[in-house]
């Protein structure tokens, strides 16, 4: 995909995000390799929440049903994205319109900036996800074989006397949990990606803003008419506001395909959360469990923590229109230019918003009260 490419990357290697315009041989392959890939998803999950309710130790649950209840996340994200497909890529084609595109350096440095950014983001994510799994697996292997124990959920619909399913099912779980972790950071990184590619429309229009009246002066001294003048005046003015508009736009249709996934992330966030400072509490500083489990925290504060800020980063960027409009050459403007251009101020007084489920609005505010819920969370659990 043009926008957003790392990302998209790692949903179509994990074979939850088929590219466009393939082949007829390679979408069937395709097809069939996403088959497998989510079959491997869901059974991988199905056998962990069975494995959890079947466990009558508190310590033993809390430890096993906080993973997979990330994993259960996954699985609706998986599925989320199948169903939600046309729109996601009709907000990816929405950033190739001629409005959106850059149109000089200055534009394609802040398009650069942010591209930039939300790859970092990733690859920081990713480097993190995958430590966790690392930590919880492949650190391990000599303890499983030793103690003849599964990675991570220890019913399976078959029996693994046999050295070689024992091996398989291990391998099962260590790739399951592999999947999970980059499915997990491709969908969290393409919704903060969006969200990152919303802050870079808006600050390309803020630059279009302040070169307006630039632009209204060259159109005098090339207009060969008061006619022409006129309408090349309204044009540029015209073409700001409907890029505003535009971005609201593509905002709301952010919210909608988004918005219930990221109500279901903030769910298990909180949850886990206060389940991992638990079972970190009961873990050696210096075990593999305590750094497999201190590196699972990080993965799901990172993940809440990307939706917060850079919902919080959209809010504050939509109210800078009002003010790089307000502070343009105003002595220069035609008084009906004003009067649109007016339209612009009002509107950036609402500001946009991503919430979570249209109940919670993405900020930095939202992050630390879902910090002090979990730990409230802990402290019942604990003192329970």
């Amino acid at each position: 995909m043009h926008t957003l490419p790392l990302s998209f990357a790692l949903l179509t290697y994990t074979g939850y995000w088929r590219p466009v315009n393939l082949t007829s041989i390679k979408y069937w392959a395709y097809s069939v390799y996403s088959a497998v890939m989510i079959f491997l998803l869901y059974s991988f999950t199905f056998c962990g929440l069975v494995d959890c309710f079947m466990i009558e130790d508190l310590e033993t649950f809390i430890e096993k049903f906080s993973l997979f209840l990330s994993v259960l996340g996954v699985s609706c994200k998986v599925m989320n994205l199948v169903l939600r497909r046309n729109e996601i890529i009709g907000l990816t084609d929405m950033l190739l319109t001629d409005i959106c595109v850059p149109r000089d350096n200055h534009e394609m440095d802040i398009q650069r900036k942010f591209d930039c950014s939300a790859k970092t983001i990733t690859i920081y994510c990713e480097i993190l996800n995958e430590s966790a799994v690392f930590f919880a697996t492949i650190a391990q292997f000599r303890h499983f074989a030793n103690t003849r124990t599964l990675p991570l959920s220890d019913w399976v619909p078959y029996d693994i006397s046999s050295t070689a399913v024992y091996w398989a099912t291990v391998l099962h779980q260590t790739i399951g949990l592999m999947v999970c972790a980059n499915a997990s950071v491709a969908h969290e990184t393409l919704i903060s990606g969006f969200m990152i590619q919303t802050c870079a429309q808006l600050d390309i229009l803020c630059h279009r803003a302040r070169i307006l009246p630039d632009l209204l002066r060259e159109a005098r001294k090339s207009s060969t008419s008061k006619e022409a003048l006129k309408v090349r005046e309204q044009l540029l003015v015209r073409e700001l506001v409907h890029h505003h508009r535009y971005v609201y736009r593509f905002a709301e249709r952010i919210n909608t395909v988004f918005t219930l996934m990221i109500l279901v992330q903030f769910s298990i966030s909180s949850t886990v959360l206060c389940l991992s400072i638990y079972k970190m509490s009961t873990k050696s500083l210096l075990s593999l469990e305590f750094a497999w489990s201190l590196s699972y925290l990080g993965c799901m504060l990172m993940q809440i923590y990307l939706y917060c800020w850079f919902g919080n980063e959209v809010t504050l960027k939509s109210t800078e229109i009002g003010s790089a409009v307000y502070e343009m050459d105003w002595p220069i403007l035609p008084v009906d230019l004003m009067k649109t251009l007016l339209l612009i101020i009002t509107r950036s007084k609402k500001p946009i918003k991503i919430t979570s489920g249209y109940i919670i609005t993405l900020s930095n505010e939202s992050f630390m009260k879902i910090i002090r819920i979990s730990y409230s969370a802990y402290n019942v659990l604990q003192n329970s």
